[in-house]
């Protein structure tokens, strides 16, 4: 019996029944990092003839080809010619979306001093407001707006004005909601905005959730 050589084994004619697990290789290429799609292409002796794989554009062409290889050979024992691995990249749309997310919210209180941090989120680049007054209970939730208000002003740099109007606790099918009535003012004039959002464990963060629903409805129309 004849050993087959290296250089041979890249040339090796899969047998017919290994065609039938093409769709299992190219899932487990696309498993790779940075890969997006793959397509393996038979010939008509059901040869491996060619590899096409599309990639995201931040990935090394060389790296993706070495990791296509290793993988056919660990996974599968088919060694197969570097060349054939044909390499596209595509340049991924990034979504800039004008839309602010609640990341986080920081209460810290001692003796008469109290201090509202409120973090935000676009696009991954994040907004702060902060407020620091005297350690009143009562109103609070106020306080929390007033924070929230400062960071979404931080994001829209200072074009707008804003200022709460009236938070209000309501019922709704036994669970309970909070509303925010906002004021937006700016050069056009004054223009009211409504958001609400269902209370959770952290009413002040579902303040600051309510807040959002209102004002983010406003900045997608911008």
């Amino acid at each position: 019996m004849n050993n087959i050589s290296g250089n041979d084994f890249r040339n090796f004619i899969i047998s017919p029944q290994f065609a039938s697990k093409i769709k299992d290789i190219e899932k487990s290429i696309n498993s790779l990092n940075g890969v997006l799609f793959s397509k393996i292409v038979l010939a008509d002796n059901k040869e491996i003839k060619e590899i096409h794989v599309i990639t995201k554009d931040f990935y090394s062409p060389k790296k993706i080809s070495r990791d296509v290889e290793s993988l056919l050979m660990a996974k599968y024992n088919i060694s197969i010619d570097y060349r054939k691995i044909s390499i596209a990249q595509v340049t991924e749309e990034k979504n800039h979306s004008p839309r602010l997310k609640f990341v986080d919210l920081l209460i810290t209180s001692q003796g008469d001093h109290l201090e509202v941090l409120v973090k935000l989120e676009n696009n991954d680049k994040q907004f702060e407001g902060k407020v620091d007054c005297v350690n009143w209970d009562k109103n609070r939730e106020y306080i929390v707006s007033r924070a929230t208000l400062e960071a979404i002003t931080s994001f829209l740099k200072g074009k707008v004005f804003f200022q709460v109007e009236e938070i209000k606790k309501i019922n709704m099918d036994e669970r309970e909601v909070v509303l925010v009535a906002i004021n937006l003012i700016n050069e056009q004039g004054k223009e009211n905005l409504i958001g609400g959002a269902l209370i959770g464990d952290d009413p002040h963060r579902s303040l600051v959730k309510a807040i959002l629903k209102a004002v983010n409805r406003r900045i997608l129309v911008e």
